[in-house]
């Protein structure tokens, strides 16, 4: 719920920036490629996975991702994008130089969350060490948000054959040189690595963001008869706070992890079409007030879709199938953390302007108005599958 806080601040730029180019403005994913390995006694064996999105948008290569033209693209292009991988991309023994890539072929690969090119790969590599210096630094310029994920299938150094998409190693724009110890190679699947995760996507979920400032504005107000008036004290107001924001933490806490579990599932559309409506409801109702006993029980509501919305994002991640059930538990403690670094910030704020003569007529009133008109643009546009 914090993450609307912060982004009080910022909401008449994303308000702006909605207004001009809604489509932008809907939920997505954190961009990322894949690094599939197999080490064996004398080589390695691959192949890398990477969204077309990412072909066209950052090496400028013309892919069509329709089922009759996208292999032919593929194989039309694979030169251009095997010689910048072997430029951004290498495995080497420790301290030594690296191997050198023979590409054997390439293959398109298409899942729920898009288009993917592969492109498989031998290294000869004679006895295979124990080190491995692994370099990556594809798809990074101007976009800091991408991830470039290694994920291993067997290893020969240990006999292992790892289980469903094994993430062992996950690079960044500040993270481009890692060693792996194959005697010893480790799972991702861990909580903790989970945590900056759901942070990251608290923070760059714009309508959950604005769902939660709608929420937030009127946790300064008590509202006295026909009027709303400002709360007289600060616990007074923090008690409003906690009670909107726990309410919201389980209700999406529960659908996330039935969702990620495989034991809920909704249709997208409806889901991303009831996290927009729930941000017009709450914004008309802070204009109209028509709604007071009882809303936290609509609070609660609201919040199972947007858990639904947390667990649609999850999905999109590679982090998936091994230990999952503590992957998801570590996500959500992300996106928790994300929500009070945000209230830490904007919440004093909110409650310091509560007496101004323009908090209720300008901040409560024309933000929410702006708020219900960017909602009921992204609910026509996901309720009616547009573009």
């Amino acid at each position: 719920m914090p993450e609307s806080r912060a982004m009080k601040l910022a909401a008449t730029l994303i308000v702006l920036l909605a207004l001009v180019s809604p489509s932008n403005a809907l939920a997505h994913a954190t961009g990322e490629d894949y690094v599939f390995l197999t080490f064996k006694d004398s080589s390695i064996e691959g192949h890398f996975e990477v969204h077309f999105d990412d072909l066209q948008a950052k090496l400028g290569l013309t892919v069509d991702p329709a089922e009759d033209k996208a292999l032919a693209d593929v194989l039309a292009t694979s030169s251009q994008v095997q010689a910048y991988i072997e430029e951004r991309f290498s495995i080497a023994p420790h301290e030594g130089a690296p191997y050198t890539f023979d590409f054997t072929r390439q293959d398109v690969l298409v899942v729920p969350q898009g288009t993917f090119a592969q492109y498989h790969f031998q290294l000869p590599t004679g006895p295979l060490p124990d080190l491995l210096d692994i370099r990556h630094s594809m798809f990074y310029d101007g976009d800091r948000l991408h991830r470039g994920l290694v994920l291993v299938e067997y290893n020969a150094k240990t006999g292992t054959t790892y289980p469903g998409e094994y993430t062992a190693m996950v690079f960044s724009p500040t993270n481009r040189d890692q060693t792996l110890d194959l005697t010893d190679i480790p799972s991702l699947m861990r909580p903790s690595d989970m945590i900056p995760q759901g942070v990251l996507h608290i923070w760059i979920g714009i309508d959950h963001i604005l769902f939660l400032l709608a929420l937030m504005l009127s946790t300064v107000l008590v509202r006295n008869e026909a009027t709303w008036q400002p709360v007289d004290r600060f616990p007074r107001a923090l008690w409003n706070l906690l009670k909107i924001v726990t309410v919201f933490t389980v209700a999406h806490s529960l659908t996330l992890l039935l969702a990620a579990l495989d034991f809920v599932s909704l249709p997208s559309r409806l889901v991303e079409s009831v996290i927009a409506l729930s941000i017009i409801l709450v914004a008309l109702n802070n204009i109209f007030v028509k709604v007071r006993e009882g809303s936290l029980l609509i609070v609660f509501g609201l919040g199972l879709f947007h858990g639904l919305g947390f667990a649609s994002v999850m999905g999109h991640l590679p982090f998936r199938m091994v230990d999952l059930l503590r992957v998801v538990i570590g996500f959500n403690i992300g996106v928790e953390l994300g929500q009070v670094a945000i209230v830490a910030v904007i919440f004093p704020i909110l409650f310091l302007l509560r007496k101004t003569s323009f908090y209720q007529p300008y901040i409560l009133r024309g933000v929410s108005a702006v708020l219900s008109l960017i909602a009921g643009w992204w609910f026509i546009q996901r309720a009616f599958g547009l573009e």
